[in-house]
């Protein structure tokens, strides 16, 4: 279906990329990535591959991808503190501690036959790692799933934004080892790339 290329953080410095030029020629950014601060060159690369207005998924962590908590980046380092609002579309500012699974229900005007959620079982889908708090959401997102755990607000937990460059970018806070054992949610991220790389979603 896809050409897969992958990017992994140095294994003696985690915010180090090599082989992100491979971006200069993708169709698409999987993000999951946690708090790095990549050289100048390479976070340019994601910069630039987001200002053409390329599609964008985003997992879990993709929320504070390029920046340390409460600090600035590292000396020849670069940082991107708002990529969260500009790119995904979302306030992620915490996230609730271990504890109940997220139970999952549609988002307000989100039907089943929604293309994001073919063949996706949203009774069954649960959220096994924490819920993360991201709301409000920016006015250029559209929630698609909504998360619940016991006496606490309920949360997005996956929705499109229409970033202002004019690409689209997909982001879920899903994505715990125990959420990718369940094969509805790795069907969503496949209908998701599938949805994204369409010239009609651009």
């Amino acid at each position: 279906e896809f050409q897969v290329s992958m990017v992994y953080g140095d294994a003696s410095d985690g915010s180090l990329l090599p082989g992100l030029d491979v971006l200069k020629s993708a169709d698409l950014l999987l993000l999951s990535t946690r708090r790095r601060t990549p050289p100048h060159a390479q976070l340019q690369l994601v910069r630039d591959f987001i200002a053409a207005g390329k599609p964008v998924v985003g997992i879990r962590t993709a929320s504070h991808p390029f920046h340390l908590r409460n600090q600035p980046a590292p000396a020849e380092r670069s940082d991107w503190p708002e990529f969260d609002l500009q790119v995904n579309g979302g306030r992620y500012t915490n996230h609730y501690g271990a504890g109940p699974e997220t139970t999952i229900r549609l988002a307000e005007g989100i039907t089943a036959d929604h293309t994001l959620l073919q063949n996706v079982d949203t009774a069954l889908l649960r959220g096994k790692g924490s819920l993360y708090l991201v709301s409000p959401l920016a006015d250029s997102a559209q929630p698609i799933l909504i998360g619940s755990i016991p006496d606490k607000p309920a949360e997005p937990i996956a929705w499109l934004n229409r970033r202002a460059d004019g690409g689209l970018t997909f982001y879920t806070s899903l994505g715990h080892t125990g959420d990718f054992a369940q094969e509805d949610f790795r069907r969503l991220l496949r209908n998701a790339c599938h949805m994204l790389t369409q010239p009609a979603s651009r």
